[in-house]
């Protein structure tokens, strides 16, 4: 095994989600290996071949596969890290669902870094996309409007490793949503615009046919739609002084203006159209825990 060892399995079959991690100690794995009584599996849903795995002990305890089908984590067994990843979330995820009368459609979706997200249907409320991988800029609002197309509700949930594109939602919606694994459940931050994250475990939170119901989510979108309204109201009133200004001739702060030669046409800039004080930036320039 050129690629580092096999630390990574499932417990409950070859197509489970019950996704452990090998400690590094071997005293330790030997006590995982004893309350694993179904033994270890290289899981289908992260990619894996579906064959049985046991323990290699030694001062760096790792996986192994017991037979000699062919798999992509024979060779790179550090690469299942990140394809385990998503198994961790979607456990605790579905169970959050369920626990809810949802009856949730999951779907592992590939990315090239080969760190996996979870694409969550469910029938009748709407979609929730877990994206546990950096996502540009660009690729995130392609993604957005496509989704946003086809279902009522998208609900984004935001892993360590896409913090860019959450400040890019909360930079257009005015806040996003992040999730982080804690002990065997998950917890939700609420993320505003100005960077300010609130936590609270998953279970506190509800989904329901507008999306997830986490508190202080609509505070946050109200203020950040207040703020921007404001801002709109300004560059609208600096816009109304400045024509104000050209009229009466008095617009101390623009460049003196000749007239072109034709009558009643009025003072024109030959500059361009003078920007709007205070105009909103694009979102798509916000820059961009586990």
């Amino acid at each position: 095994m050129t690629g580092g060892g096999l630390r990574w399995a499932v417990t409950d079959g070859p197509d489970g989600t019950a996704a452990v991690e090998l400690p590094r100690d071997d005293d330790a794995a030997r006590l995982l290996e004893e309350q694993a009584r179904g033994g270890f599996w290289c899981a289908r849903e992260a990619g894996g071949c579906g064959g049985r795995l046991e323990v290699a002990h030694g001062p760096l305890p790792s996986f192994r596969h017991t037979g000699d089908a062919p798999c992509t984590f024979v060779r790179r067994g550090d690469a299942a890290g990140a394809a385990y990843d998503s198994l961790r979330y979607r456990r605790p995820l579905v169970a959050w669902l369920t626990a809810q009368g949802h009856a949730p459609r999951v779907e592992r979706t590939p990315r090239r870094s080969g760190h996996p997200g979870l694409h969550v249907v469910v029938v009748g409320v709407g979609v929730l996309e877990v994206q546990l991988a950096p996502l540009p800029d660009t690729a995130w609002r392609e993604r957005d409007d496509r989704l946003r197309r086809d279902t009522p509700s998208v609900t984004w949930l935001y892993g360590p490793g896409a913090d860019a594109a959450a400040a890019t939602e909360a930079g257009v919606r005015g806040a996003a949503l992040l999730l982080r694994r804690h002990d065997r459940g998950l917890l939700v931050g609420v993320r505003d615009a100005d960077g300010a994250t609130r936590w609270m475990r998953l279970g506190a939170c509800r989904l329901t046919a507008d999306g997830l119901d986490a508190s202080g989510l609509a505070e946050a979108r109200a203020r950040h739609a207040r703020r921007s309204s404001e801002r709109e109201e300004a560059a609208r009133r600096a816009g109304q002084a400045a024509r104000r200004g050209q009229r009466a001739g008095s617009a101390p702060w623009l460049p003196e203006l000749e007239p072109l030669p034709f009558p009643d046409a009025g003072p024109v800039s030959d500059a361009g159209p003078v920007p709007d004080a205070g105009q909103v930036p694009d979102a798509g320039q916000v820059p961009d825990a586990g």
